[in-house]
């Protein structure tokens, strides 16, 4: 099952579907014996996707069942981070190295190296005594829950709506980013635009080449804010008064690398949010309402045919025309 909603079902119905598809490759990406922080990442982006559906969703909810089963969610994935966000400091200390000017803090980059490779062991071994087994309980727990999502009005209504809501947040998050220039700002508008990406999935069914790109487009976009949180946090590490990677000197010509590299990704990314985001909330969201309910009308599912012995035809003139010869036949 593929994560996009079905027009030819009531919206209820295929929510749940995705929902539970989702929950499914989860459990088994987390219950698998092989690599663990593939089957980690695997999980933590269905979560991921299930929480952009429950946003898309929350207007047609009643707001504590939108709140439990978001929070529940959330809860399994925070579990499963420690692993994971060691796992990306290490490749961000990698790109952080190709892309930039060697000799500038080398020896702070030998030592975070030393100490994320620990921390990720440590994290792993966690993993393997309790944190994947809580998370596979609690995936159960979370079924039958979502079993009984649905929505009212059951149309694509209550998704209009929520995709207002997340569009408008992600531009509003956008402005803020940018007229701030503070890294916190940067990853609460990274969420809003990987929602927008996961939100444009769903609904790709009722226009799959305008909708995909956009998709894709947010997918380059949270991409280059995601490295951007990634250098941030190692600009954090280095500079904690706790930590000692270097002398003053050395910590100096890191953050200068990374603040290279930053500068880079936010110009890059800021270009990329103009182009995405450029739209005003009403018009868009109308004009992807419209691409809805015109392809749904075409996607609906056709009733059961009648039998051939019947011989009925649906038209009324050709059914007529079609007795008319059968009498016919009985008076010669």
């Amino acid at each position: 099952m593929s994560y996009r909603l079905d027009l030819a079902l009531p919206t209820s119905k295929t929510l749940r579907v995705v929902a539970l598809a989702e929950l499914d490759i989860a459990h088994t990406a987390l219950a698998s014996p092989g690599d663990r922080h593939i089957g980690v990442h695997s999980a933590r982006k269905c979560f991921k996707r299930l929480r952009s559906l429950l946003l898309l969703a929350r207007p047609g909810m009643p707001e504590p069942v939108f709140a439990s089963l978001s929070s529940r969610i959330a809860r399994i994935g925070k579990g499963l981070a420690a692993a994971r966000d060691a796992h990306a400091l290490l490749d961000a200390l990698k790109t952080l190295e190709r892309n930039t000017e060697p000799g500038l803090g080398e020896r702070p980059i030998d030592g975070l190296r030393t100490w994320l490779q620990e921390r990720r062991q440590a994290a792993e071994r966690n993993l393997e005594k309790s944190s994947a087994s809580d998370a596979l309980q609690m995936l159960l727990d979370l079924r039958p829950r979502l079993a009984r999502l649905v929505v009212y009005p059951d149309d694509f209504a209550p998704l209009s709506k929520g995709l207002e809501s997340c569009y408008q947040d992600a531009r509003r998050q956008f402005k803020a980013a940018f007229s701030s220039n503070d890294s916190n700002q940067l990853h609460q508008w990274r969420k809003g635009v990987q929602q927008h990406r996961r939100q444009m999935q769903l609904l790709t069914s009722c226009w799959p080449s305008e909708l995909g790109a956009r998709a894709q487009s947010a997918r380059g976009l949270s991409q280059l804010l995601g490295d951007d949180h990634d250098i941030a946090m190692l600009m954090h590490l280095v500079s904690a008064p706790t930590m000692t990677f270097g002398d003053a000197e050395e910590v100096s010509g890191f953050r200068k690398r990374c603040k290279m590299r930053l500068k880079v990704l936010r110009k890059d990314a800021k270009v990329s949010g103009k182009r995405l985001f450029i739209e005003k909330p009403d018009p868009f969201v109308s004009r992807i309402r419209a691409y809805w309910t015109t392809a749904a009308v075409g996607a609906l599912k056709p009733a059961v045919p009648p039998r051939q012995e019947d011989n009925v035809v649906a038209f009324g003139d050709v059914r007529s025309e079609l007795a008319n010869q059968t009498g016919r036949t009985g008076q010669n």
